[in-house]
């Protein structure tokens, strides 16, 4: 009783194999005669039940007789393949399939093959590729207008610079003075937006290039601090630059773009950085025989980013907050641009935030090492020519200065505060109402932790800062400085 249910069992799960419909199943004889077939052959290839048909009639470019018996044209057993399944009408569907022959004596049949068909999925498959390379037409189409519309901006914006500084060496008062200063400021804003959208054009249509050249590194270095130090100067904070000294001065790389990308970490790091300090160290990671991996690190004071918000941070057109495009500007490119430059020159870029207390961006690019001097001269550098710190990098107290700034009460904090205060006055008298801004929001963060009444003060002060309202600002200014002198004491700094 046991055999006879096992038998029964093993037939039903033979039928449930013969009754998949996508797969039509044949079972042939030694002269391709097809004995046994399931229903999908019927429905997909059009025979009726009762119908005779050869193997070799189907597949037409698989079997072929050899003297009475069928035998595989050139195609594999066991494996599968593509080929034409023909119906009764004579029309044919694509088909991946199987054939394996079978021991004759012991299953009654000389072999068996299994096809499915597969030109739905090969049509849909046309489809997509037809897709992808429409949409990659469009984006070559849409880069392309896109590079030629900044390309024309360019050249009317550098027009507009051209006359504001013609302006500025003519006789103005001041403030027609300072109007045209506020032009010239727009247009290297916008200039600065229109190189951001070419570069990232070229990315997206593959025509940037990593040039190689040999250049000084420590010079690049100097210049990178040179031109970034007026507006770290304008907004009150501290600029530290760190070099490794068993870093090479000569080395072949990517001058422009390494600047390029440092330039903008450091843009960002300032925009966002209110108070505190802003501090660059490089170092050598890897050492190579012919080349060598600098590791950079820009670290800020600023605003932070939360962790949630991460993943978006190198998005194209993307930046972690609405709010921050009305408030600092930009395009959510730069650190897109950033990534593509990076990973082109054989490294990468990370960031470590923590919302309200700074960010760190470092990344990683290898650069080849550059041949002996012909004249004979070494990487020494005078240090003293150079406005960055060459030697050991140092390494962070458990509490580093730019984090203690933000302990209210803590001897950084007076310090900063009163710093900040001086300037502020000096700014007022002077009505240089963008640099007053900048040391008012200054001073609203440092005292940010303090009770409802200081902050109070200092947003009122700011607010009546960028009204340029003179007399109001110099109360509000005596006000908040007679209530810090109250909370912090009279210690100095």
């Amino acid at each position: 009783m046991g055999d006879y249910i096992g038998f029964e069992q093993k037939m039903e799960r033979y039928r449930s194999l013969m009754d998949i419909p996508e797969e039509m199943i044949f079972f042939f004889e030694q002269d391709g005669f097809i004995c046994e077939r399931n229903k999908s052959v019927e429905s997909q290839l059009e025979y009726k039940e009762e119908e005779y048909i050869y193997i070799q009639d189907i597949f037409r470019s698989v079997f072929r007789l050899e003297n009475g018996n069928v035998a595989l044209a050139g195609k594999p057993e066991a494996g599968r393949f593509e080929t034409a399944a023909y119906r009764k009408n004579q029309t044919c569907i694509t088909a991946s399939t199987y054939i394996h022959f079978l021991d004759e004596e012991e299953t009654g049949c000389y072999g068996m093959c299994c096809a499915r068909n597969i030109g739905k999925y090969k049509e849909t498959a046309k489809d997509l590729i037809s897709a992808k390379v429409e949409v990659e037409e469009a984006h070559k189409e849409r880069n392309e207008f896109v590079a030629n519309v900044t390309h024309e901006l360019r050249t009317p914006v550098n027009g507009v610079m051209g006359l504001a500084q013609n302006l500025l060496a003519t006789s103005l008062t001041d403030e027609q003075k300072e109007s045209v200063e506020i032009i010239k400021q727009c247009c290297s804003s916008m200039i600065k937006i229109i190189n951001n959208i070419l570069d990232f054009s070229k990315l997206q249509s593959g025509k940037f290039t990593i040039e190689y050249n040999e250049f000084s590194f420590h010079q690049m270095m100097d210049k990178l601090v040179k031109v970034n130090m007026p507006q770290v100067e304008d907004k009150g904070i501290k600029l530290i630059c760190n070099v490794s000294a068993d870093i090479p001065d000569m080395m072949i790389g990517d001058e422009l773009r390494i600047t390029q990308v440092l330039n903008n970490l450091l843009s960002n790091a300032i925009k966002f950085t209110s108070t505190g300090q802003i501090v660059i160290n490089v170092v050598k990671t890897v050492d190579l025989e012919e080349e060598f991996e600098l590791f950079f690190m820009v670290i800020d004071t600023g605003i932070g980013i939360d962790e949630k918000e991460m993943d978006r941070l190198f998005k194209s057109f993307s930046q972690v907050d609405a709010s921050i495009t009305r408030r600092f500007g930009g395009t959510g490119l730069g650190l897109s641009i950033v990534k593509n430059l990076v990973e082109m020159m054989g490294g990468s870029v990370n960031v470590e935030s923590e919302k309200g207390r700074g960010s760190t961006f470092s990344f990683s690019v290898r650069v080849k090492k550059a041949g002996p001097d012909i004249n004979g001269k070494t990487d020494a550098v005078k240090e003293s020519s150079y406005l960055f710190n060459l030697g050991d990098i140092p390494v962070d107290d458990e509490e580093d200065e730019g984090a203690s700034l933000y302990i209210l009460g803590s001897p950084e904090n007076i310090s900063e505060v009163r710093a900040n205060m001086e300037k502020l006055v000096i700014c007022i008298e002077m009505e240089n109402w963008e640099r007053a801004d900048s040391f008012a929001d200054n001073i609203k963060q440092l005292v940010a932790e303090d009770t409802m009444n200081l902050k109070r003060k200092a947003f009122r002060l700011q607010m009546t800062v960028r009204k340029g309202a003179h007399e109001a600002a110099i109360v509000q200014y005596n006000e908040l400085k007679e209530a810090i002198d109250k909370a912090f004491g009279e210690e100095e700094g």
